[in-house]
């Protein structure tokens, strides 16, 4: 039976934090039979925008990692580095997203090593095993590293409802690869599963998720800051998935991503067979927390069967892409940012042909301004409105 651990943390006070993280550490045990002096660890974290300052809660919080550092050099006494890859494909978008978010300043007072996934080598990872991806690169770090922490933002998601430990490994792949899985994977039913086969190759060895914080609505990019105070720690990320969608609202079996993950036995989805320490459920859950606009599929999870629950969540978050031009700052990082190339340029406007458009929420990802705007279809529009009249889910 897996453990996650729940802890409260008011704010990003940090000696709060580092006491919070100790705890949630501590809950979890056998963290200091896993590594020992000497060990490479890598934090893997969330840094989706190389723009959005860490108030706007679209990043892990530098906060969390400078106490992190601190607990794995001086506690553990290991060579710790922090890499990532932004969402953006844009030149030099993960090198800011480290500054943004002052991780740069932490590498240089701790002596961590900043590691820029698309800067460095990959290896080709191939799966015997999968349902979607059988092949992707990833940044070389994480296989030379001796202990992978994972450290996901607690987020809602367009796309895939909720986003958390499973999806944070899409960041292994660097540049233009997190393009072509939404090429190959435009459904957001067959994304999910794409997830999990990255998640299956590449899966850390402990996860700490920065809920202290959290987004709600429409994110990971273009939601609401949402207080959730808490801290949590496993070694199983679907577990530690299951737990925080839990906390704020969601049937976890539900959500793709932890279905799939589960069923596959690559971790436990289900919350009765979840050890949940610290912290009870109950007692901090945020069920008013907003979910995103094509949340509809989630009380269709309590009713229907897997075949027709992936039917429903395919036609309730399938968009397409339009742009609001009030808000359009013409930085045209959407249109670089696009897979399928449905977006382009024309006399200095954002233009979607919409036959193009894959619906997959990489436009969205990157705009920090607000200026695009997701569109369902008329039977997403229905279904949605056939959630809110039975009342079973607070659908936004």
């Amino acid at each position: 039976m897996p453990t996650v651990s729940v802890v409260k943390c008011d704010d990003y006070e940090s000696e709060k934090v580092y006491h919070a993280i100790h705890k949630a550490l501590s809950l979890i045990n056998g963290i200091d039979k896993q590594i020992s002096p000497g060990k490479k660890v890598l934090l893997k974290l969330n840094l989706l925008s190389s723009s959005q300052p860490p108030e706007r809660a679209v990043n892990t919080h530098p906060v969390m990692v400078r106490a992190l550092v601190q607990i794995f050099q001086k506690d553990f006494g290991c060579d710790v580095s922090i890499g990532d890859s932004s969402g953006s494909v844009k030149n030099a978008s993960t090198f800011n997203a480290f500054r943004i978010t002052r991780i740069n300043e932490i590498a240089e007072d701790t002596g961590a090593r900043i590691v820029n996934f698309d800067k460095d080598e990959y290896i080709d990872i191939h799966n015997r095993d999968y349902e979607i991806l059988d092949k992707f690169r990833i940044a070389r770090t994480l296989r030379t590293v001796d202990f992978v922490v994972s450290v996901p933002k607690l987020k809602t998601h367009g796309l895939t409802q909720y986003t958390g430990a499973i999806k944070n490994m899409l960041g292994a792949i660097p540049g233009n690869g997190k393009k072509n899985v939404h090429l190959i994977a435009p459904k957001p039913t067959v994304f999910a599963k794409a997830l999990v086969d990255i998640y299956q190759m590449v899966p850390p060895h402990l996860i700490i998720m920065d809920a202290i914080v959290g987004m709600e609505g429409n994110g990971p990019n273009a939601g609401q800051p949402r207080k959730v105070g808490l801290i949590l720690a496993s070694k199983d990320s679907v577990a530690m998935d299951a737990v925080a969608s839990s906390i704020i609202g969601f049937e976890p079996m539900a959500v793709p991503t932890i279905r799939f993950a589960h069923h596959r036995g690559l971790g436990i989805g289900e919350m009765d067979t979840i050890n949940v320490v610290g912290e009870t459920i109950n007692n901090v859950s945020v069920p008013d927390f907003q979910k995103p606009s094509s949340g509809a599929q989630d009380f269709a999870g309590k009713y229907l069967p897997d075949f027709l629950l992936a039917l429903m969540f395919d036609s309730t978050c399938s968009t397409f892409s339009t742009v609001n031009h009030s808000n359009c700052t013409r930085c045209y990082e959407c249109v670089r940012n696009c897979p399928a190339g449905a977006m382009s340029k024309e006399n200095g406007k954002v233009i979607v042909d919409k036959k193009k458009c894959i619906g997959c929420f990489c436009c969205d990802e990157v705009c920090d301004f607000n200026a695009i705007e997701m569109k369902r279809s008329l039977l997403g529009r229905t279904l949605l409105g056939m959630a809110k009249a039975l009342g079973v889910e607070k659908v936004e």
